[in-house]
């Protein structure tokens, strides 16, 4: 548990000495001011964290015999042996969601509109999930414990990683702490479906890539939209027991 908080603890670090860049002062020089500006780009500061942990994982999958290894000292909870533990995974992956709209319903304001913010949840969970399951049908990896060809990635950490991404973008501008602390928890729910040898360490790390990458592809999406139409558009999602979409109005 130790390596994967510790490098989730690395990239998020690595991503805050990106944002303050935008804070110091460059030399106007044509030779140096366009790789300073790409490197202050929305897009590549919330793609480093992902791309790293994507680059990790497979990095993880080259080296022979090394998950297997990896997977020999972080697994102590295997859920076909006596003594099993539930640690709570199934229920903690949407934990920083709930705080998100907890913290927000006692009055800390979000970056979005309810309706808003809970569109681009929505997208969030809905293309994650797209990618997790196709990525499965296609590696057809065998789990840790050999029960199925589902292994890559690990569905219940890209959701974890949606929620804690979600509470970044939210309210993470209010206090470090509250991204930390949705990030951490995501961590453990990753970390405990290695525990539990329901995962390999690749596979964690492979789906919290995902939903941190699509949280934030979201994001950029929605908001490329808005700019485009600031205040002709609307988008709200409709569920009721007949019919569950999305409503889209646009004022001429």
């Amino acid at each position: 548990m130790k390596i994967i908080l510790l490098l989730f603890t690395i990239c998020l670090l690595a991503t805050k000495l990106f944002a303050q860049a935008d804070s110091v002062n460059i030399v106007d020089t044509t030779k140096i001011e366009e790789p300073i500006t790409v490197f202050k780009s929305r897009y590549i500061q919330e793609s480093f964290v992902p791309v790293s942990l994507a680059v990790a994982s497979l990095t993880i999958m080259a080296i022979p015999n090394l998950k297997q290894k990896l997977q020999s000292k972080l697994m102590w909870n295997d859920q076909s042996q006596p003594g099993y533990i539930n640690l709570g995974d199934d229920y903690v992956r949407y934990a920083p969601t709930v705080a998100a709209y907890a913290l927000s319903a006692i009055g800390l304001k979000s970056k979005h509109r309810f309706i808003d913010r809970s569109v681009i949840l929505a997208m969030s969970y809905i293309t994650s999930d797209f990618i997790v399951n196709n990525t499965k049908k296609i590696t057809q990896e065998t789990r840790p414990d050999g029960l199925e060809n589902t292994s890559m990635p690990s569905q219940h950490t890209a959701m974890a990683f949606v929620a804690a991404t979600f509470l970044d973008h939210e309210l993470g501008y209010i206090s470090p702490w509250i991204s930390v602390g949705g990030y951490t928890v995501a961590s453990y729910a990753g970390y405990a479906r290695i525990a539990r040898n329901a995962h390999w360490t690749n596979d964690v790390l492979m789906g919290a890539a995902v939903g941190i990458l699509m949280t934030n592809a979201t994001y950029w999406a929605y908001d490329g939209v808005m700019k485009l139409f600031p205040k002709n558009l609307t988008i709200s999602p409709v569920i009721n027991p007949q019919q569950t979409g999305m409503y889209v109005c646009y004022k001429f």
